[in-house]
């Protein structure tokens, strides 16, 4: 139905489970996200980020955090990069950094693990091929490969056991990955037992992140940066402390052990006195900007936000692009104006009222558009935010 009036798709959902290409907001504060975000990438400055959002409850912050994460996927000659995006803290009834760990690598999944696996063998056997090279010039003939590709590896000291683990899975993909989701133990010696504890969970994915954005002598790393974002973290302060301790602790684990190529954003619908008087003083130190606030839309950059949206949204060969139909500009303003909180997720939810019920209940046809009246009309029988 929607295909009639020049779209492929609802283009109001509240909470996507699409690729978000469309900021929503003040510029100057998406200028300083993608900043943060660039930042990381080895060939810019490269050091970790941890930074905080937080705002109103529907304010834009999961909105983001998913810009943020198509935006990496989407730009490669800007990335080169592996953007996870976790959307609560709590992943399983358990609350806790093993199940939450467990989740990211799900996330990551099985099919990237196994280019990585791929990948970082290319790049040991790149790496031992350059310093036989290199031993060849300095001591003449050197026919132990097996001696070369140890000192490859041994000069990574602090991610060698990830290393050997990811070469093994080269040609054992499924087994390694089984180890990483805590499923099996590990398949070779690099580490004792199974992922069941919040510190195992810790260390290995502190080693994952700096095995795959670490150079092997002068061959370039698998990826430049990993970016976490993790919404929602408010989560955490509805928690018992037991519960919550257990997260805190394994993020701060994770910034100290890889100082460089990670990006780790976390968002709060919480006003900046209550992130400080539940988050622990040794998390709070290592953030490194000040609490980042995604604030209320503006009138015209809700209008303008819309028009994207809907833009986004049109058929390959709409004459509508650039426009607000099947909504005039008058029935746009109204929405917009009559909103106490004018939130992207407000905003979307009343577009996806208006809409639907001028198609369904007034019987909305392509020739026509939906009136100011018309959504004065129907906004008028729901609750206004």
């Amino acid at each position: 139905m929607l295909e009639r009036f020049d779209l492929n798709k609802n283009p109001f959902a509240i909470v996507p489970n699409f690729d978000v290409e469309n900021w929503a907001g003040n510029k100057e504060l998406r200028e300083e996200l993608i900043h943060i975000v660039l930042g990381v990438r080895s060939r810019d400055v490269g050091s970790s980020e941890f930074v905080v959002l937080h705002g109103e409850l529907g304010s834009g912050k999961s909105h983001a955090l998913r810009y943020l994460r198509t935006y990496i996927e989407k730009n490669e000659s800007e990335f080169r990069s592996l953007p996870i995006y976790v959307e609560r803290p709590r992943v399983a009834p358990e609350l806790n950094f093993l199940e939450l760990y467990k989740h990211i690598i799900t996330e990551i999944g099985k099919n990237e693990v196994t280019m990585i696996c791929k990948e970082v063998n290319r790049k040991i056997e790149k790496a031992t091929i350059v310093e036989a090279k290199k031993v060849k010039r300095e001591f003449g003939p050197h026919h132990n490969l097996d001696t070369l590709e140890s000192i490859v590896l041994d000069e990574r000291k602090g991610i060698r056991n990830m290393l050997v683990l990811l070469q093994y899975g080269a040609l054992n993909s499924g087994e390694v990955f089984d180890f990483l989701t805590g499923k099996t133990r590990c398949p070779c010696e690099e580490y004792e037992g199974k992922i069941d504890s919040d510190f195992m969970a810790a260390k290995v994915l502190g080693e994952f992140f700096n095995a795959i954005t670490s150079k092997l002598g002068n061959v370039d790393s698998v990826y430049e940066s990993v970016y976490l974002f993790v919404d929602e973290c408010e989560i955490l302060f509805d928690a018992k402390v037991t519960d919550s301790t257990p997260v805190f602790s394994g993020v701060r684990e994770l910034i100290i052990s890889v100082p460089y190529g990670l990006g780790i954003i976390l968002s709060f619908s919480a006003a900046t006195a209550l992130i400080e008087a539940y988050m622990p003083q040794h998390l709070l130190k290592r953030m490194t900007y000040g609490f980042i606030e995604i604030p209320m839309l503006e009138n015209s950059e809700a209008v303008s936000f819309i028009r994207d949206q809907l833009d986004w949204f049109r058929t390959e060969n709409s004459n509508h692009k650039g426009t607000l139909y099947p909504f005039t500009n008058e029935s746009i303003g109204y929405i917009v104006e009559h909103q106490t909180t004018l939130t992207p997720r407000n905003l979307l939810r009343n577009c996806r009222r208006v809409l639907d019920r001028a198609i369904r209940r007034y019987d909305l046809t392509p020739e026509e558009t939906i009136s100011s009246d018309i959504a004065e009309e129907i906004l008028r029988h729901t609750v206004m935010n």
